[in-house]
């Protein structure tokens, strides 16, 4: 299973990588990674067409995206949408940051980790 990081790079912007969340152990439900450290969940309804313009994310924080898309536009110059199935961890929590549009109405979890 692989998800996306948001990160800060040395230059202030922000850049997006693929992260395999690596597999630990197999039980009869599955195959199981190892065990991420989290804070709090919230969940989150969004409506299509809001812009949030640049930003930094207010905290580490996955985002899985239930229903609908969004397109996440990083400072580095590169654009993704992310679609329900999707995970983010955003973690640009410094710098120039992101844009975020909703491009439909959706649901997402948000899970922070400090």
């Amino acid at each position: 299973m692989k998800y996306i990081r948001l990160f800060t790079g040395e230059d202030g912007k922000s850049y997006f990588a693929e992260v395999d969340a690596g597999f630990e152990k197999k039980l009869p439900l599955g195959n199981y990674s190892k065990t991420y450290d989290v804070k709090g969940m919230m969940f989150r309804d969004f409506e299509e067409g809001a812009l949030f313009d640049w930003h930094t994310a207010p905290q580490p924080q996955y985002i899985i995206y239930l229903e609908g898309s969004v397109e996440v536009e990083a400072s580095g110059g590169e654009k993704r949408i992310f679609r329900p199935g999707d995970i983010l961890f955003a973690a640009d929590v410094s710098g120039k940051g992101h844009i975020t549009r909703t491009l439909t109405k959706g649901r997402s979890i948000i899970i922070t980790t400090e």
